[in-house]
């Protein structure tokens, strides 16, 4: 599994950087399915922009983004909203295995 992290118009604190990797390798631990994690943290104005793609096998594909005035609240809403949509496909499939 692979985590890409990258920082557009702004400086990013080592920390966040490495609250984003956490969060990345718990995300796959999670889901086995997940083979590529993108991350992009932008600022779009007086907001910050985080963008989360993640790829995998099993259709596991998902596309997620956020915006805060704060980039670590960014980050929270993003992976909440990944794992919500990729617990919702992992539902999906289990049923329809039925």
């Amino acid at each position: 599994m692979s985590v890409e992290i990258t920082i557009r118009h702004l400086k990013l604190s080592v920390a966040l950087q490495n609250a984003a990797r956490k969060k990345a390798d718990k995300l796959s631990a999670d889901f086995p399915a997940a083979e590529h994690i993108r991350i992009v943290f932008d600022q779009d104005g007086p907001k910050y922009a985080v963008s989360l793609s993640v790829q995998g096998g099993q259709k596991t594909n998902v596309d997620a983004s956020a915006k805060d005035a704060d980039a670590g609240a960014a980050l929270n809403a993003v992976f909440d909203k990944a794992d919500a949509q990729l617990r919702r496909a992992s539902k999906k499939r289990q049923e329809v295995r039925k």
